[in-house]
C-alpha cells in the first residue's frame, strides 16, 4: 500500500521496517564487540546507502569474512545479503518525523497538535473512552490476548506488555503477523491489531478473516473499514489517511504527533481501566471468600 504525499509516493514496507528495528534490536542487545553488533551497526549507520554496499566492503571494513556477513543475515530472515538489499528500504516513520522539523513554528504547532489530541479523549469524542472501556473488559474475560503489531506500534505495545503482567495478564506479540506462524487462536481469545495507519490491518485482512475469536484494530485512519474487525478504536476524528488522494506535508507532520502521544493516551487509558476492573473484581473475590 502507498500513501501520498506532495513530493511524491512513499511506500510503507511491512516486512521492510520489521528488518529495520531488528537491526536496532541486535545492536541494542548484542555484546559489546561480538559480530551481530559490529555488523548491525554498520548498516544502521549506512541506511541511506544500503543499496550500494556490496559484500566485499562489509567483510573489509568489518573484519569479518563473507561467509560471517552471509549467517548473520540469515538471522534477520533474509536468503542472502542481496536479498536483504533489494527489500530495504528507509523506514517511513523516518521521513516523517523529518518532515515535522519544517514546521514554521515548532514549538506552537506541536503543543497545539497536542492540545487537539487531549480534547478528543477529554470529551470522549467518537465515544473512544467507552470503547476503550469495553476493550478493557474485552481482554479481561479472554483466555489469551494477540497484539499484531508493526512500525512504531511494536515498541509503545511492548512497554505496556511489561506494565500488564502486575495483572497477571500476559499478552503474545505477533510483529509482522502471519497465518501459518504455530499460533492456535481459539474462539474465547482476542486479537488486536495496533496499526496507526491501517496499513497491516490492509496487508493482512484477508488472513485475519480465518481467524474465529473477535479481533479488534487500534488506529488513527478515519477512513479504513473493514467487516472483519468487532470494532475500530480509531484514536483521533481527523482525516490523516486517504487511500486516494495526495495528503499534504501539513497532515504528514500532524500524524506525527497524533502517532505518538493518541497511541500513548489509548494505552494509558487502557491500563486504567483494565487495572481499575482486575482490582474491583479480585475486592469482590476476597469479600465472597471472607464469607
Amino acid at each position: 500500500m502507498t500513501i501520498f504525499t506532495n513530493g511524491g509516493e512513499l511506500t510503507m514496507s511491512v516486512g521492510r521496517y520489521g528488518t529495520f528495528l531488528l537491526l536496532l534490536r541486535l545492536y541494542n542487545e548484542s555484546p559489546q564487540h561480538s559480530t551481530e553488533k559490529i555488523l548491525s551497526k554498520y548498516f544502521l549507520k549506512r541506511f541511506n546507502n544500503i543499496k550500494n554496499i556490496n559484500i566485499y566492503d562489509v567483510s573489509e571494513e568489518c573484519h569479518v569474512s563473507r561467509a560471517t556477513v552471509r549467517r548473520f543475515f540469515l538471522k534477520l530472515d533474509h536468503e542472502s545479503f542481496l536479498d536483504f538489499k533489494n527489500e530495504f528500504t528507509v523506514p517511513y516513520d523516518i521521513s516523517m518525523f523529518e518532515k515535522e522539523l519544517e514546521r514554521e513554528n515548532y514549538v506552537y504547532e506541536h503543543i497545539n497538535q497536542i492540545s487537539e489530541v487531549q480534547t478528543f479523549f477529554q470529551y470522549n469524542k467518537s465515544h473512544i473512552l467507552d470503547k476503550i472501556k469495553n476493550l478493557a473488559k474485552i481482554m479481561y474475560n479472554s483466555n489469551n490476548i494477540y497484539w499484531l503489531t508493526s512500525t512504531s506500534t511494536t515498541r509503545m505495545v511492548e512497554d505496556m506488555q511489561m506494565q500488564f503482567l502486575r495483572f497477571d495478564c500476559f499478552w503474545d506479540i505477533i510483529i509482522n503477523y502471519d497465518k501459518d506462524k504455530d499460533l492456535d487462536i481459539q474462539e474465547d481469545d482476542i486479537v488486536i491489531v495496533a496499526s496507526s495507519s491501517a496499513v497491516l490491518a490492509h496487508t493482512i485482512s484477508s488472513e485475519l478473516e480465518e481467524i474465529i475469536c473477535p479481533v479488534y484494530l487500534v488506529t488513527l485512519n478515519t477512513q479504513y473499514n473493514h467487516s472483519l474487525f468487532k470494532d475500530i478504536i480509531r484514536l483521533t476524528d481527523d482525516t490523516l489517511y486517504n487511500f486516494t488522494d495526495q495528503i499534504s506535508n501539513e497532515t504528514i507532520k500532524k500524524e506525527v504527533v497524533y502517532r505518538k502521544y493518541a497511541t500513548n493516551l489509548f494505552f494509558d487509558i487502557l491500563y486504567y481501566e483494565y487495572a481499575t476492573l482486575y482490582k474491583t473484581l479480585k475486592q469482590n473475590t476476597n469479600k465472597n471468600c471472607q464469607k
